[in-house]
Parts: structure tokens; C-alpha cells; sequence
């Protein structure tokens, strides 16, 4: 296994530094998905799941909302499934849309194809983002059983009573075992006492019913507590995957007439949604071995995600000084300076160089956004 292990994150490491050769090479596609991919969201979560859980164990987790039983475990194993769904999305990605060129997707039946799976992208990203600040917190406080068990609580607290509120409200039929389990809830909460709850917002207090909705932070302030934080590789993909975060819902529920935020170059772009997510997920692993490090019992596990490489995305998706890009899809210049904000979302300004016959073609505008620039070759 350990030699397995090291073999796996070995190519891994190939595939991320020859990435931006190969990345859009028709004969080495499914390679590269393979080995970028494949063990980050499917093989190292799978294993991980198994080094903390037995099949009893997790049936016992299904019904156990008074969480009893092994939380470290729980939240480790429920963090991988969450990896896992996120690779079934990309697996479905990868096996539907390719079949359609870009030009396909920005017209009449295509343009719906291909914004159902931007969706389904944005989506996926969204969820693992939402993971990874929550588990580098986790991380970063070393927190231990009882804190754990402390989250579970809040958060079945939440669902039981939102659901048990909704049916009175709108049916006018209350759930006898929802109000028992929000009862036996407050008690376990009540005895139960934790440190660091960075997850609690403050001012709040679940005995209240007027609080229980509000009992958690936003992930908005989870996310601008960690930015400062994080390496500048790190903060710098997290900041751009919130602005992709941050749109996901005017995408989702747009209406005629709205703002439009959907992609033009799906395949690059929803191919970079994914990259984000995958990279996200190496560093959610890396994570739950700190959260988990005496509950795993598989070493050879811990060796192989500790040795993935997981500071930014790779070199195809990152933009330098002197780059050769194209701005709103339409005129050619050079980035000649990026400037970056606290919490981590670059902008990019360029010199235009698109000389057609006698014109010199430009836009009023200076300073872009990544999304707005589309890289070229040298």
C-alpha cells in the first residue's frame, strides 16, 4: 500500500508541473484526469473514510443525532463524501459536455447544455470551498472530540427545528419526534462544555428559539478570519474561487432581464472550477490528517496526502507580469502589473497590442479581473 501510495502522489506532482502542456491535449485528456484527479477526489478520500469508520459505525452516525459516537471520525468521514460527490460531478462533466465545442455552447440548445453544468460546477465548488475554510479552522485550533460533538449538536439543533417549524407554519402539523429531539438537544448542549467554538456566532444563545437559526457564523466571516492567515499562494486561490462563490447565485437563479454572469469559454473555465475544487480538496485532506491525527490509523495514508503539492493551481491558470492575454475575448494585450488585495483577489493591468491594419484596438478600461482576461500563447 505505502509503495502504491507513493507512486500515486509521485505522478500527481508530474502531472501538476506539466499541466499547462498538456491540459488541452485531446490524445492525453483522460491521463491527465486520471492522475490529477482521480486520487484527490476518489482514491485518497476513499481510503481515508476507511481508516476511520467501520460499517457499523457508520450506520450508528445515520441516526445518531445526539452525536455519541466517535465525532472526529464522523466529521472525517463525511468531509470525504463531500470530496467524492464533488468528483461523481466532474466525472459527469467530463463524460457529457467535452462532446460540445464552445461555440456549440453559446447557442440555442447548447447555451442550455452548457449552463446546466456551470451550474452543476459552481455548485460543486461551492460546497468544497464552504469545507475547506470550516476544516482549515478546525486545523488551525486543534480542536478536539467534544468540540466536534459540539458543531454536530448546533447544527442537528438547526435542522430539526427548521424543519419542525416549517411543518407548523405551513401545514399546521407540528413533528412530535422533532420537538422531543430539540428538547434532549438543549439538554446534551447545556452540560456539554467547549473551547474555541469559532463556528458560534457571537451573542446567540440556543436555548432561545429566536436564536437557533442565527446560532452559526456566516461563512463570510469564517472566510475573511482565515484569509490573513493563510500562505499567499493559498489566500490568492481562495480569494478568486469567493468571487466564483459570490456569483453562484445570481447563475443559478437568474431571470430574464438580470445580470448575466455566465461563462463564454466553458470548456476552459468550467475545467478551472474543477481545478479549484481538486486543489481545495488536496488541502481539505491535508486538514483532516491535523483534525484526525490520532484517529487514522493508516500511516501510509497520512505520508501520501501530506506529500501532495497544494499551495495554488497550476501554472495554466495563473497569470504573470508579461503574459500575452486576451481581454473580454475580443483585443490582445500584456499584463504589466498585478496588485492584489488583503484577502487574496488579484487584478490584472494591461497594455494593449492589437494593431489591426492602421487601428490600434483598446478598451477605456486598464485594470481587469482574471475572469475577464483569457491567456495566450507567447
Amino acid at each position: 500500500m505505502k509503495k502504491l501510495l507513493q507512486k500515486l502522489v509521485k505522478r500527481y506532482l508530474e502531472v501538476i508541473k506539466n499541466w499547462p502542456f498538456n491540459l488541452f491535449k485531446k490524445e492525453k485528456s483522460s491521463d491527465i484526469d486520471e492522475d490529477f484527479f482521480r486520487p484527490i477526489l476518489f482514491l485518497f478520500p476513499n481510503i481515508l473514510k476507511e481508516s476511520v469508520s467501520t460499517n457499523t459505525e457508520v450506520k450508528d452516525w445515520e441516526k445518531d443525532y445526539l452525536s455519541k459516537n466517535k465525532n472526529i471520525g464522523k466529521y472525517i468521514f463525511n468531509a470525504c463524501e463531500a470530496l467524492q460527490i464533488s468528483g461523481i460531478s466532474y466525472q459527469k462533466y467530463k463524460k457529457e459536455l467535452r462532446r460540445y465545442s464552445d461555440e456549440e455552447l453559446n447557442q440555442k440548445t447548447g447555451k442550455i447544455v452548457g449552463r446546466n453544468f456551470e451550474i452543476e460546477a459552481r455548485l460543486a465548488l461551492r460546497r468544497i470551498l464552504e469545507l475547506f475554510v470550516e476544516s482549515w479552522h478546525f486545523a488551525e485550533v486543534k480542536s478536539d472530540e467534544n468540540t466536534f460533538r459540539h458543531l454536530f449538536l448546533i447544527k442537528n439543533l438547526k435542522a430539526f427545528y427548521s424543519r419542525n417549524s416549517n411543518s407548523k407554519e405551513f401545514c399546521d402539523f407540528p413533528l412530535e419526534f422533532d420537538t422531543k429531539a430539540i428538547s434532549e438537544i438543549r439538554t446534551e448542549l447545556d452540560a456539554l462544555s467547549v473551547k474555541n467554538p469559532f463556528y458560534l456566532a457571537n451573542n446567540k444563545d440556543f436555548k432561545k428559539d429566536g436564536d437557533i437559526k442565527h446560532l452559526l457564523k456566516s461563512f463570510r466571516n469564517l472566510l475573511e478570519e482565515a484569509l490573513p492567515k493563510m500562505s499567499d499562494g493559498l489566500r490568492g486561490m481562495v480569494g478568486e474561487s469567493y468571487q466564483l462563490y459570490a456569483e453562484t447565485s445570481d447563475v443559478i437563479h437568474g431571470f430574464s432581464g438580470g445580470p448575466n454572469f455566465n461563462l463564454r469559454n466553458y470548456h476552459r473555465e468550467i475545467m478551472g472550477l474543477y481545478a479549484r475544487s481538486a486543489i481545495l480538496a488536496s488541502n481539505i485532506l491535508k486538514n483532516l490528517v491535523i483534525i484526525g491525527e490520532n484517529n487514522i490509523n493508516n500511516n501510509d495514508i497520512k505520508d501520501a496526502i501530506n506529500g501532495l503539492k497544494t499551495d495554488s493551481l497550476p501554472q495554466s491558470f495563473i497569470f504573470n507580469v508579461g503574459d500575452k492575454v486576451l481581454v473580454l475575448g475580443q483585443i490582445k494585450a500584456e499584463i504589466i502589473e498585478i496588485s492584489q488585495s488583503k484577502y487574496g483577489c488579484k487584478k490584472y493591468k494591461v497594455k494593449y497590442d492589437d494593431k489591426r491594419d492602421n487601428w490600434s484596438w483598446s478598451f477605456d478600461r486598464e485594470w481587469f479581473v482574471i475572469k475577464e482576461l483569457t491567456k495566450l500563447s507567447n
